[in-house]
């Protein structure tokens, strides 16, 4: 079996990077989902970027773009075999000329959705955090609190769950005692029942 592993990896191809260029792509000329329509032709092939880019934020996109016109033939499907014209039809397609890795999700999208302790980073491709102060801080008190890249925030690291009567309190990171409730008292002898607070023993 380890010489069969061995002829199996001297055997494997060496794979080469397909690079973010124009490649003859099919693309379909039809302008109607009626199944029964049918054009003539139904497809052609024209130049459209495709290619690997270095990270899975990039896709391959168009740089620079041309718009090409077809005429097709548009038909129905009538039944028995037969095909009826309907007439002629023009089909604008686009031809990619040049290529670029770009961002996947678009500024204008992505902007939407920063938080206002995020600004958009283009180099990134995406929201990334400008209180950096408050991330050195969370990082002194690694011990308990871990930074949220995503929020721009210093979580408890452990949300711990607390007996009766207490709470966790995120920014200690730990249980603490619920604080003394507030209850209400109505006062007789006035016309209009005066209503003050009272705190519990």
């Amino acid at each position: 079996r380890f010489g069969e592993d061995i002829e199996a990896r001297s055997a494997a191809l060496i794979p080469k990077r397909a690079d973010c260029t124009p490649e003859i792509t099919t693309v379909s000329l039809a302008t109607s989902d009626d199944p029964s329509v049918l054009f003539i032709p139904q497809c052609t092939k024209v130049e459209r970027c495709s290619g690997c880019c270095s990270h899975n934020l990039l896709s391959c996109q168009p740089k620079e773009t041309e718009t090409l016109t077809y005429q097709v033939m548009k038909t129905q499907y009538t039944g028995a075999k037969k095909l009826k014209l309907l007439g002629k039809e023009i089909v604008v397609i686009e031809k990619h000329l040049k290529c670029k890795c770009d961002c996947k999700v678009k500024e204008e999208v992505q902007v939407a959705h920063c938080n206002k302790y995020q600004q958009y980073k283009p180099s990134q491709c995406r929201c990334a955090c400008t209180n950096t102060d408050d991330e050195k801080k969370c990082e002194k008190n690694g011990s308990k609190k871990l930074w949220n890249s995503e929020l721009c925030a210093c979580q408890c690291r452990d949300i711990l769950p607390c007996s009766t009567g207490y709470y966790y309190d995120q920014s200690e990171c730990r249980c603490a005692p619920n604080p003394p409730k507030r209850r209400f008292a109505n006062y007789r002898g006035r016309r209009n029942h005066a209503v003050e607070p009272l705190l519990d023993n």
